[in-house]
């Protein structure tokens, strides 16, 4: 009875969930219809989506919906552009796109053995992620699709509960449709909850949930002719009462997670999550809306005016090369193919009793106005500034560095949004692969003291971010270029800058790894070694000039002491 009272109680939740995001569904259906037909294969089904409420506009089936307001695909492969442009320049496959450091804005830098442990700690996560069965690059894309295309992307990366032993893929990477996630924040706009409503056929649920379900599931999934049958059920996630962050026991973790029938209201799964276990990016926000607004947003009734133009322009085209005819009879069916004849359309003196009822057709006269479009487009899609790199050939380093700059300027901003998400999938990954003991003494992983005692987050090494740290860079090559003047000057100088500060934002502004660096002691070791070298080089040479200025001085001393008699008085032999 506490369970259904629970039950009922996330139902209502649901619905007004489901009320709350009518508006954003009416955005998305247009989003979808002129700018991203690509989208539509998430509710691709033979007899469309078919919902009492929520998404409710995509009745329809979309395999022959698809398209068929797109005239012109400006906007389809400008957004296409702009996510592998996106993509590329925030997480990039093959590339380590996010460092971990500190997490404290105010602690001091990371030592030596700080640093390594934490690129062993990244190392591991990134082969984690890309391991073969882990599903996360697939998922990513179609997260990053998502929210570049629809404006709001999400992430599910679900522990391996099967088999607690495989250390090659402890986590699974699902990617959530919008369709089927409904988001809850508080009201600060933090991400606090979430309904997933899933449709399952009968032997799926009784797979999914280990046989716990509805006693009508499990006989239609007994049922051969009735296995297919299809329930929807609802993954419910919220803050749990009494729960805290340092939680050991899953039943007082920060979050409870319900899972149960939508018609039926059994529950056939709960547990909780120590952390916020979805990872959701968005494009841009309106205020504390859950939901994020894509690029196209602004865009759309230029989009749809560059849709009508270019439709009328295809029929004014159509017209023009082959118009209606106007004929002398009703009945008669003119024949206008090559060569064919059409006895009884001329009189007697020659004259054609039929023409075009349309003469003053001009294919052209909307050129002018779409390709005026087009450009907005490009702008607005920063469409200009993947051709500029394109087109950048005959630039010197200087001026392709400022582009670059000027990209990450514009495009900063909301890859920033992007990338946020991946702080909560961090924490998420750090957390089961803890609870796994991949951080207990005698692990590789083990981390050091110092590390221990912090808070410890991811850092954003992207090359996005790689060209934000090229003008420390830049300026630090300027600088030395201004030390070597002002040194010839007053060599004084020189002793206001530290070499060693200026090695390590070097490294860092350059994305190398802290192994490049040696570690204290053997620097310490080298200088000694160094210092020990010279001295004897030094001896040496002190000892080779003595000899030399004896043996120079010899004859020149022998010739003094024959003529005077010898040196203070004494005698030469």
């Amino acid at each position: 009875m506490i369970q259904m009272g629970i039950v009922d109680d996330l139902k209502q939740e649901l619905q007004s969930a489901k009320s709350e995001r009518h508006w954003y569904e009416n955005d998305w259906q247009d989003y979808v219809t002129y700018t991203a037909p690509d989208m539509e294969r998430a509710f691709n089904r033979p007899g469309g989506i078919v919902v009492t409420d929520g998404m409710s506009v995509f009745h329809r089936s979309a395999a022959r919906e698809r398209s068929r307001k797109l005239y012109d695909p400006t906007a389809v492969w400008l957004l296409d552009r702009l996510a592998s442009g996106v993509g590329s320049l925030t997480m990039p496959e093959g590339f380590n796109w996010h460092g971990v450091g500190f997490g404290d804005p105010f602690s001091p830098p990371p030592g030596q053995e700080d640093e390594e442990f934490f690129e062993l700690v990244r190392d591991h996560l990134f082969r984690v992620r890309y391991a073969g069965r882990s599903g996360f690059a697939l998922a990513n894309r179609s997260r990053l699709l998502s929210t570049v295309k629809l404006g709001t992307g999400v992430l599910f990366p679900i522990e391996n509960e099967t088999n607690l032993a495989d250390i090659r893929t402890p986590i699974h990477y699902r990617y959530v449709p919008l369709y089927e996630i409904f988001l809850v924040v508080d009201a600060q706009g933090n991400d606090c909850g979430f309904f997933c409503v899933r449709t399952l056929k009968a032997w799926q649920a009784v797979k999914e949930y280990d046989g716990n379900v509805s006693q009508k599931v499990k006989d239609d999934a007994e049922d051969p002719k009735r296995k297919s049958s299809e329930y929807r059920f609802v993954h419910a996630c919220f803050l749990r009462e009494g729960g805290f962050e340092e939680a050991a026991d899953i039943r007082k973790s920060r979050y409870e997670s319900i899972h149960f029938e939508e018609e039926s209201g059994h529950v056939c799964r709960r547990g909780g999550y120590f952390e916020y276990p979805l990872v959701i990016s968005r494009w841009d926000r309106d205020g504390l809306s859950p939901y994020g607004s894509p690029p196209q947003a602004k865009l759309m009734s230029d989009i749809k005016s560059l849709q009508s133009l270019t439709r009328d322009g295809l029929i004014a085209s159509s017209q023009a090369v082959r118009p209606p005819i106007a004929t002398h009879r009703q009945e008669r069916q003119l024949d206008l193919n090559p060569g064919r004849t059409n006895p009884g359309l001329i009189d007697e003196q020659g004259r054609p009793l039929f023409r075009p009822m349309l003469e003053t057709v001009n294919p052209g006269a909307a050129d002018a106005q779409i390709e005026n479009i087009r450009e907005k487009l490009r702008v607005g899609l920063y469409g200009d500034l993947w051709q500029t790199l394109l087109e950048g050939n005959g630039r010197t380093a200087t001026e392709v560095n400022i582009r670059r700059k000027e990209m990450a300027d514009m495009i900063g901003p909301f890859s920033t949004n992007i990338m946020s998400g991946n702080e909560v999938l961090f924490e998420r990954e750090v957390g089961i692969l803890g609870r796994r003991g991949a951080f207990a003494p005698g692990s590789p992983l083990v981390p050091p003291k110092s590390v221990l005692e912090s808070d410890v987050t991811l850092t954003s090494t992207a090359p996005i971010d790689q060209m934000r740290e090229a003008g420390h860079f830049e300026a630090i090559m300027g600088f030395q270029e201004y030390l070597g003047i002002a040194a010839q000057a007053d060599p004084a100088i020189a002793d206001l800058h530290d070499r060693v500060e200026e090695y390590d934002l070097t490294r860092r502004s350059l994305g190398l790894p802290a192994k490049l660096k040696r570690r204290p002691e053997e620097v310490e070791a080298l200088r000694q070694k160094r210092t020990e070298e010279a001295a004897q080089q030094q001896q040496l040479a002190t000892g080779e000039s003595l000899a030399k200025m004896a043996k120079d001085g010899a004859p020149l001393l022998k010739t003094l002491g024959e003529e005077e008699g010898g040196l203070d008085g004494l005698a030469l032999p």
